[in-house]
């Protein structure tokens, strides 16, 4: 019987699962878990960590199961698309894909799950088809070729079955209830970097809706490596959920009354049920201070009416925790102690007020509003421009609808308001709150290019908001209809200081970056998507925003949204944009860890109007946010041109804070105060961390491609690398080890052997710290032939890998080579001039040999340690 632990919550949970480490981490290859416990809404959250959510269309619902709790039911037999879709561009070379199914009818061939990659259809397929199961790994999805699975046995008997399909070098297998019931040699050739779509109950969202899906769902999870069957029997024979679940009213509910019943779903070893209920949850949690309300059988408990507890009725305003502890004499592990639940009973003064307290670019003809008291008949509304004056004020008209429009308001300007509620008896004196409306003007800079990689620039002006569907018409009679990019750069303000979900829809790529972190990574052909990325902001600061985006062919649409605990799902207000003034795009990127010790250069973007840059640098976070002019953290003033600044050599392991403030003594604002920047050392030497280049081509000064640091054998007849992708972004942005970008690697060993070489300009002295290893981290490919990967140093010494096969490595592996053996070869460590990185023989171009894609990342050296 199958039932979902969530170990790394329940610190009680003793019983194994596939998805957590013994420390009750999550599995690292786990890119996506849904377990369906939402239970309301149109979105299936991801609880991996990867915050891929699935995303409903149509009539899928909710439902509750005593075996599986929550679980996603699909109908199948309505002529409308119903579908669950999970965007996560997964780069999906090796994996493992699982989930619970229950067909419940129908006939014929109904997809369960597939998956593919956008725009070229290679497809993952896994559907019933005449109640049997066949599982398909096929390139393209709907033509020949590729390997399919087929079963004899039929699934469509109304139970539950645990399906695992499993990729694993050049073999599929398939797993019903624990057991492989098919394995077969894999001829599908995805290409290297393809990123999948997943659709649960339907065979993709790109084509026309076909074989709906007629059942139940449950505990879908992807791995980015191959399960053993021994891992899936484990999740297929994980014990029942023990605890009490699926409390009423829900956690964290507002209930509307002064009396309550709570209900609860039992786990499945309980005979009876300890209760507790009080207003403090450090006491439910403790089982303290008279919160014990007793042992029942039944899984009811009334109270806040005479005769039970709180005979003399629930309190408005207060919330109320309690906690369900299932019970079984019999069994050793009992009791199981459930989780402390949750509920509010509404305030008697208005409370949730629209827009909400401390609300800022407010359109000026809002329609304010708010949640009645409870009991609340009539409300009086006051309002004005003077806090103690709206506090003060009495002798309001009351009115029945718990909205108030104000009139006409004043652009820019901070408004108060209060309501007082009437329960018939008494008033009730609400909270003073405020907003702020919007101010005129606002926007981001467009840069609008022909050319779906920012070709030809024919194009700048300020846009008021990124919320542009074009459809097949053009931006701009300037702006080529089909196949432009454009790149939008300004500033945003937060409102609040809380965690702010940023979201895109686009048709086609798009990425997009806030304060230097990049949310969104979507460059692909797609129709429109929606991609989402969260952050953390604090109100009252102002952040770097850039967006990219390019439309390819057909419908062209780019909007960016945002929300927030207390800002509503909406497209930025313009008020909420600015023009980009502060300096932007720190290098290295803020909070990144493993900046070099001699030869860090700190550098920026200036904002629109600098005309020089006051920099501050040091240890300590907030003297650096307070510096002035005169403090011992500012470093200078450097002019319009100069946009670095070089903080000497750093200490190991240690973090540093900049900032840069932009100035023009000439413009009203001025100075533009930065945000404060973080970065570290790290625990080690880096030599690389493929962060630095861009997508810049020349003849622009700003120019910096990983091929033209990494020297490979382009336009060579002997050597077979090939450094970076072919086409904007150039170093690789979806495979990573860390950081946002790695290098890709492609080899071709045929009569050649391949290598690339970076040029070590500083950091040559490769025995500062004590420092004895070579670190780098690399992923290849199963498809990979099967050639000797070495690192030269100097162009002299050649250590190769131990294992000749290396390249046919599917996940991220860290390769560390004692510095020794290099000093051995005669290499001078405190003068190294060159790394290299290779396949084959080195030198040897006459041995036949083959191909490869391979990934790099994170080039490091360390002091003595035990290698992983």
């Amino acid at each position: 019987m199958h039932g979902k632990l969530i170990c790394l919550i329940l610190s009680v949970c003793t019983l194994s699962w596939v998805g957590t480490s013994a420390a009750g981490n999550l599995d690292p290859s786990l890119v996506g878990w849904w377990m369906f416990e939402d239970g309301e809404g149109t979105v299936a959250r991801d609880v991996s960590g990867k915050s891929v959510d699935g995303v409903f269309t149509g009539a899928v619902t909710w439902g509750r199961d005593t075996q599986h709790r929550g679980v996603l039911l699909f109908d199948g037999t309505t002529t409308a698309v119903e579908y669950v879709f999970i965007d996560g561009a997964f780069s999906l070379p090796v994996y493992t894909m699982a989930l619970w199914f229950r067909v419940d009818g129908g006939s014929g061939s109904r997809d369960i799950l597939s998956a593919y990659a956008r725009g070229v259809r290679h497809g993952i397929l896994l559907e019933v088809q005449a109640a049997r199961l066949r599982y398909l790994h096929r390139y393209p999805l709907g033509t020949a070729g590729g390997t399919n699975i087929y079963t004899t046995t039929s699934y469509a008997d109304g139970a539950w079955h645990h399906v695992a399909m499993v990729k694993s070098m050049d073999q599929i297998a398939l797993s019903i209830d624990g057991q492989e019931v098919g394995r077969a040699a894999d001829t599908s050739k995805f290409n290297p970097g393809d990123t999948f779509g997943v659709a649960l109950g339907i065979l993709d969202n790109e084509r026309a809706p076909d074989r709906l899906f007629p059942g139940a769902m449950d505990d879908v999870r992807i791995y980015d490596r191959p399960l053993s069957q021994g891992e899936i029997q484990a999740v297929v024979g994980a014990q029942p959920w023990p605890y009490a679940w699926s409390p009423t009213p829900a956690d964290g509910a507002v209930h509307p009354d002064t009396w309550v019943n709570l209900s609860w779903l039992p786990g499945p070893f309980a005979v009876s049920h300890d209760v507790y209920l009080s207003d403090d949850p450090v006491q439910v949690e403790a089982g303290t201070g008279g919160t014990f309300r007793g042992n029942q059988s039944t899984t009811m408990f009334i109270a806040g009416i005479p005769g039970f507890a709180y005979p003399d009725g629930l309190v408005p305003g207060t919330t109320y925790y309690w906690r369900i502890d299932e019970v079984n004499a019999l069994n050793p592990s009992s009791p199981w102690k459930g989780d402390v639940w949750s509920f509010t009973v509404p305030s008697k003064k208005a409370y949730k007020p629209n827009p909400a307290n401390g609300a800022k670019f407010i359109a000026v003809d809002a329609t304010l509003a708010w949640t009645a008291g409870f009991g609340a008949k009539l409300h009086t509304a006051y309002f004005g421009t003077d806090p103690n004056t709206v506090d003060n004020a009495t002798g309001g008209a009351p009115q029945s609808a718990p909205t108030f429009v104000p009139g006409p308001l004043e652009p820019g300007k901070t408004y108060y308001w209060r309501v007082d509620e009437f329960d018939g008896a008494l008033t009730y004196k609400g909270d003073v709150w405020s907003f702020t409306t919007a101010q005129t003007g606002g926007g981001v800079r467009g840069d609008y290019y022909n050319g779906i990689a920012f070709g030809s620039h024919v194009l700048t002006r300020t846009d008021p908001q990124i919320n542009f569907n074009w459809g097949d018409t053009s931006p701009d009679p300037a702006v080529a209809v089909d196949g432009f990019s454009v790149r939008w750069a300004g500033e945003v303000e937060a409102a609040f200081t809380e965690t702010y979900t940023f979201y895109t829809n686009s048709d086609d790529g798009v990425r997009l970056w806030v304060d230097g972190q990049r949310l969104v990574n979507n460059w692909t052909d797609h129709t429109i998507t929606e991609n989402s990325g969260n952050i953390d902001l604090v109100s009252g600061n102002v952040y770097n925003l850039q967006m990219e985006y390019y439309d390819n062919t057909g419908p062209a649409a780019a909007q960016l949204l945002w929300s927030s605990p207390r800002t509503p799902k909406q497209a930025i207000p313009q008020a909420a944009l600015s023009l980009p003034l502060r300096a932007s795009s720190p290098s290295p990127a803020n909070g990144a860890v493993g900046a070099k010790l001699a030869s860090t250069l700190l550098k920026w973007s200036p904002g629109d109007s600098a005309a020089s840059h006051d920099v501050y640098f040091g240890t300590d976070a907030n003297a650096v946010k307070n510096a002035t002019t005169t403090s011992p953290e500012y470093k200078g003033s450097k002019p319009l041109a100069n946009t670095s600044y070089d903080p000497g050599k750093l200490a190991w392991d240690t973090t540093y804070y900049w900032r840069v403030d932009e100035v023009n003594n000439a413009k009203p604002g001025s100075p533009w105060t930065g945000n404060v920047w973080t970065f570290s050392t790290g625990p080690f030497l880096m030599v690389e961390d493929f962060e630095a280049y861009n997508d810049i081509d020349p003849p622009n000064p700003a120019s910096y491609r990983i091929f033209e640091a990494w020297i490979d054998g382009f336009g060579t007849t002997t050597n077979g690398a090939l450094v970076g992708n072919a086409l904007p972004p150039y170093a690789e942005q979806n495979i990573v080890h860390s950081g946002t970008q790695s290098m890709p690697y492609s080899y071709d060993n045929n009569l050649k052997f391949s290598e690339a070489t970076l040029t070590l300009t500083a950091g040559r002295d490769w025995t500062e710290e004590g420092v004895a290893e070579l670190s780098l981290w690399f992923r290849g490919a199963a498809a990979n032939a099967g050639e000797r990967m070495f690192v030269a140093l100097n162009g002299t010494a050649v250590v190769y890998h131990s294992d000749p096969n290396v390249a046919q490595t599917i996940t991220w592996t860290e390769w560390v080579v004692p510095l020794q053996t290099f000093a051995s070869q005669g290499v001078n460590l405190t003068n190294v001039t060159s790394l290299a990185i290779g396949f084959g023989t080195r030198g040897n171009a006459t041995i036949a040999g083959g191909t490869g894609q391979m990934y790099f990342d994170d080039i490091r050296l360390y002091r003595p340690r035990v290698a992983p």
